[in-house]
């Protein structure tokens, strides 16, 4: 049956036209490919030197004369398509799986700690988050702030790094966390390095680096969201981050707008930690805020997770009980992690994948093959970012009205940076 259904759908196929010859896709070589498994049609095409216009219709006019093939389910279009800017890019492709990212495959979950600006106390911070979680998990600390490299100050280590067996980087061990920085590379010399050689110089330690098997992966960021900051935390899989800050109202401002920034490129914002809230006189003993009254959380538009005050004991963290602030710093931080869903979830070969789709194309496809289940079946799309949108798109276009109509189960999770999963079941 399944070999009657493969020459259907060939022959299916071979109707449509390239637009540049008129003659079928399979004579022009378009096609090169074509299996059909479980109800899934899986056409690969190369499309690559196609104008993107084209590429786009022809492989909607593939997909829906497969789709008309009786027996056919589901249908990929697989293979090179040209993108908008003249290069090309995978089309879609079957699910496959893998953990928190194949970059830090020891790595479960990663949290990151930046500023909008410097001299916050943004490594103070994170080097406190890392200690206190590391009294319920394996905690790695990884200072990327190429510019002020001070975790290994902060920590009391001092380079340089001894290679592994195999020739990576071993991280220094404190109190029960690995630590690496690039200061450990460098022995403090001052470093130029901007752009691309920072991001490559900064990705590659954090890959080469030996990492055992971490619950979680601490990172302090360089201050700001440069191209550096943004672009390692799309190729790295971020579980949540964390942003430090000042009452002050500019920094408040400048952290809400770095929120907003990380947000939209799919970075998890877990909340912000304000440093500096205030400080108790060492001879009269009264409070004083330094930066005034207001209420921080009014101006950032996060959550606020901690109020550090200004005080001689927060500046150097040590492996002792954490300070109130930090200890309720690392349980919001810890409360994030173990509702988090972005990490592995097993995705079944039938997944529709439609990483590299035009977004019409996308949607289409989506809402088709949603709209042929049955009452409680189950639907996973495998999307390049967060696919939050077509699943309210599955819920306004259904008539069911509400999202809680349309489904009994909706979630989303965020496997990689470039890899996140929509997991839909149809209400019964």
């Amino acid at each position: 049956m399944t070999e009657t259904i493969e020459t259907r759908v060939g022959e299916a196929v071979a109707s449509v036209e390239d637009p540049d010859f008129g003659a079928s896709v399979v004579d022009a070589g378009l096609v090169t490919d074509v299996s059909v498994a479980d109800g899934i049609a899986t056409i690969s095409v190369d499309l690559a030197g196609a104008d993107p216009e084209d590429a786009e219709e022809v492989s909607e006019a593939i997909r829906r004369a497969a789709f008309e093939v009786a027996g056919v389910e589901q249908v990929r279009v697989e293979g090179d398509t040209p993108d908008s800017a003249g290069g090309t890019h995978g089309g879609a492709a079957r699910a496959h799986d893998h953990g928190s990212g194949s970059m830090l495959p020891e790595v479960e979950h990663v949290i990151a700690v930046g500023s909008a600006k410097g001299g916050v106390g943004k490594t103070t911070v994170a080097t406190h988050l890392a200690r206190a979680l590391a009294d319920d998990y394996d905690v790695g600390l990884f200072d990327a702030d190429i510019h002020g490299p001070n975790v290994p100050e902060m920590v009391g280590v001092e380079g340089p790094v001894e290679a592994t067996d195999d020739g990576q980087a071993a991280p220094a061990e404190v109190d029960g966390m690995q630590v690496m920085s690039i200061g450990l590379i460098a022995n403090d010399a001052p470093l130029a390095w901007r752009g691309a050689m920072a991001h490559d110089a900064l990705t590659e330690l954090l890959e080469d680096t030996a990492w055992s098997d971490r619950d979680v992966l601490v990172v302090d960021l360089p201050p700001g969201t440069g191209d550096v900051v943004l672009t390692m935390l799309q190729e790295v899989p971020v579980t949540g981050s964390v942003l430090v800050t000042t009452p002050f109202p500019t920094s408040l401002s400048d952290t809400g707008r770095s929120a907003a920034l990380l947000e939209e490129n799919g970075v998890p914002v877990v909340g912000a930690a304000v440093n500096m809230r205030g400080f108790t006189c060492e001879n009269c003993g009264h409070d004083h805020d330094l930066y005034g009254d207001g209420d921080p959380g009014d101006e950032l538009g996060v959550e606020v997770l901690a109020e550090l005050p200004f005080d001689r004991g927060l500046q150097t963290p040590d492996s002792e009980e954490p300070p109130a602030p930090v200890a309720a710093l690392a349980g919001a931080v810890s409360d994030h992690l173990e509702r988090d869903d972005t990490g592995p979830v097993s995705v079944p070969d039938s997944a529709l994948d439609v990483r590299g789709l035009p977004p019409r194309i996308r949607h289409e496809q989506v809402g088709e093959e949603f709209r042929a289940l049955d009452p409680g079946e189950e639907f996973y799309v495998v999307n390049d970012h967060d696919p939050s949108p077509l699943a309210e798109m599955l819920a306004g276009e259904c008539d069911g009205g509400s999202a809680d109509d349309v489904f009994d189960t909706c979630e989303v999770h965020r496997r990689a940076p470039d890899e996140w999963v929509l997991e839909v079941r149809r209400a019964a």
